[in-house]
């Protein structure tokens, strides 16, 4: 091992080092290498001799995929100080973790070996840095039997079943308005508080039944009022002769609504009293030779006139529509 570089961005042999464990059945016909493992843990971790290093995973994923060359794992560093150029697995993909910098390893037949004779259990990587310790670049990583770093076993991971989890528990945080990187502890707690504050269903149900029949209830009593006020408008109306009896039910048509209502209230209140001057006293008596109309035959005439006007959309009352057919016969 190395001393820590002198100047950033340097290639450091680190002894840092993650026991391999296998995740199969004991036994040796049972081994199986790992295929996922944590290569580094992540954050500002202090080695067993002192060196201080600042570990960024998400930087190192990033200049791996960029490059796209298959990192070597080799025995004690033999790559990295010369002593021997042969890999015993190539890493062949990097990913960043809440824990730390995870790969997924393509074991030779000679790593196999080693994994299972537990010869060398542990996982050491040589990477570049600065001055202050931020690793920058994963030069390779070694297989080796002595750590410079207290570190807990560690068996391979399955990627998929931990992504699977993340977005399981981020679903669930979400759902109960949290936010997504919330942890289990904090669901846990969400979820109680929520649970505490909800009613059974027969009483939710019964609930939902009172609350409309009361809504109900409340728009029948409404229509009533609202109608009680239109009658009593239209019939003061009537009383001070601002409408005729005919023109009653068009009015009430208008006042349905609270916003017809007001504007009916508002033209009456503009409308003088009594109705308009007929012009009866300025007509001629009635002919009284055989052509004259009798009472019925004239209203039967007038009352054809206002529905051929209204038919075209123009409003007659009935003391004009008397008057057209005296003047004009028809």
């Amino acid at each position: 091992m190395t001393k820590p570089a002198s100047k950033p961005d340097l290639l450091t042999s680190t002894g840092l080092a993650l026991e391999v464990v296998s995740a199969s059945a004991s036994g040796a016909d049972a081994f199986k290498a790992p295929e996922w493992v944590q290569i580094m843990p992540r954050g500002k971790v202090t080695c067993r001799d002192g060196r201080t290093f600042k570990f960024e995973p998400d930087r190192l994923v990033e200049r791996f995929e960029a490059e796209g060359i298959d990192i070597p794992i080799d025995l004690d560093h033999g790559i990295s100080n010369g002593t021997s150029p042969d890999a015993v697995g190539w890493i062949k993909e990097l990913q960043a973790r809440a824990e730390g910098l995870f790969a997924r390893v393509e074991w030779l037949e000679s790593g196999v070996e080693v994994l299972r004779a537990r010869t060398r259990r542990f996982l050491s990587p040589t990477f570049h840095h600065t001055e202050e310790g931020v690793t920058t670049w994963l030069h390779s990583v070694a297989l080796v039997a002595a750590p410079a770093l207290s570190m807990a076993a560690l068996a391979h991971a399955d990627p998929t079943s931990q992504q699977q989890q993340d977005i399981s528990m981020k679903g669930i945080a979400e759902a109960l308005g949290l936010n997504p990187e919330a942890d289990e502890a904090a669901c846990l707690s969400a979820f109680n508080t929520f649970k505490s504050g909800t009613v059974a269903k027969a009483v939710h149900e019964e609930t939902l039944a009172k609350l409309e029949a009361t809504t109900s209830e409340l728009n029948g009593l409404k229509k009533a009022q609202h109608d009680k006020a239109v009658s009593e408008v239209l019939e003061a109306a009537l009383a001070a002769k601002k409408i005729t009896p005919a023109q009653k039910d068009s009015y009430a048509a208008l006042c349905a609504t609270d916003e017809g209502f007001e504007q009916v209230k508002a033209l009456l209140k503009a409308t003088a009293d009594g109705l308009a001057h007929s012009g009866l006293d300025e007509q001629k008596a009635p002919a009284t030779d055989g052509d004259a109309l009798d009472p019925a035959a004239l209203s039967a005439k007038a009352s054809a006139y206002q529905a051929e006007q209204a038919s075209k959309g123009i409003t007659v009352d009935i003391i004009a529509a008397v008057n057209h057919v005296k003047e004009t016969g028809t």
